[in-house]
């Protein structure tokens, strides 16, 4: 697994972050993001099984948003990290375009971009 985190350079952000499972929807602060998945502050009145799939709606500045289907894979105290199992064409455009912002940088874009495909059996 660590070796699959460092494929994506995760991008601190801050937006406002919902957290959705089964018919429970709560907001959750945004820690940092990649093209493979999510890590969040998880407030303690909530917990996430780790059996059934989370939804997440990131809404952007610009009120555009980033929705994901995730599994959960990662909790430790108030730390959750959920990998991206399913991102539709504008939400993965919308993430897309944030992380070219971040990184400053095509060639690290294209690159990670062709590690989601690889690890999805896209070449």
């Amino acid at each position: 697994m660590s070796e699959q985190r460092r494929s994506f350079n995760r991008i601190p952000f801050d937006a406002d972050t919902t957290v959705s499972q089964g018919d429970s929807s709560w907001p959750v602060d945004l820690i940092d993001i990649s093209l493979n998945g999510i890590l969040f502050k998880q407030p303690s009145d909530q917990t996430i099984q780790k059996s059934q799939p989370v939804d997440i709606c990131i809404t952007l500045g610009d009120n555009s948003q980033i929705n994901m289907n995730t599994q959960l894979i990662y909790s430790k105290g108030d730390h959750v990290g959920c990998k991206c199992v399913h991102i539709d064409l504008d939400s993965i455009t919308q993430l897309k375009r944030l992380i070219e912002l971040n990184l400053g940088s095509d060639e690290f874009l294209e690159r990670e971009l062709s590690a989601l495909l690889e690890e999805h059996g896209h070449q």
